[in-house]
């Protein structure tokens, strides 16, 4: 396997309290990430940072699971998660103070799992998911912004 990072930015007209509060409640995910295919056993109040979490993620037109725990947050600066099983990854997001908002910077490092391994014109398809990363960082953008 390999390692992938993609990272995608985005500036929202909301403060970084805001932005950072949203992100780190797993319920708001599913309305941005069109790859989060499910979410289950969270441990953690409504609202609230979710400790822990079953996730179901399509990636590349094929479906992985696994398990994900919050690694770091900080309100208004940071919050960050991994996952295990299917796909390893870390998920970053970094708010920081712009104009009037927040400039939103998503870090994304993804073991790319070995069944994908062989797959034909994989850094092609890996673009892709990096337009898909800036598309579902429009859509949080449109939610923060309602």
């Amino acid at each position: 396997m390999s390692k992938k990072t993609l990272q995608v930015s985005v500036s929202i007209d909301r403060d970084p309290e805001t932005v950072i509060g949203f992100i780190s409640d797993l319920r708001n995910r599913m309305k941005y990430l069109q790859s989060l295919k499910g979410a289950s056993n969270l441990q953690g109040e409504p609202g609230e940072v979710t400790k822990s979490w079953d996730w179901k993620w399509d990636l590349l037109g094929q479906e992985f699971q696994g398990s994900a725990k919050t690694v770091q947050h900080e309100p208004g600066r940071c919050y960050s998660f991994v996952t295990e099983g299917g796909i390893e990854s870390q998920f970053t997001y970094r708010a920081e103070p712009e104009a009037a908002g927040t400039k939103l910077t998503v870090t994304v490092e993804a073991e790319i799992p070995a069944a994908l391994a062989g797959v034909e014109g994989l850094d092609e398809l890996l673009a892709g998911a990096a337009e898909r990363g800036q598309q579902s960082m429009q859509k949080l953008k449109s939610l923060l912004e309602q």
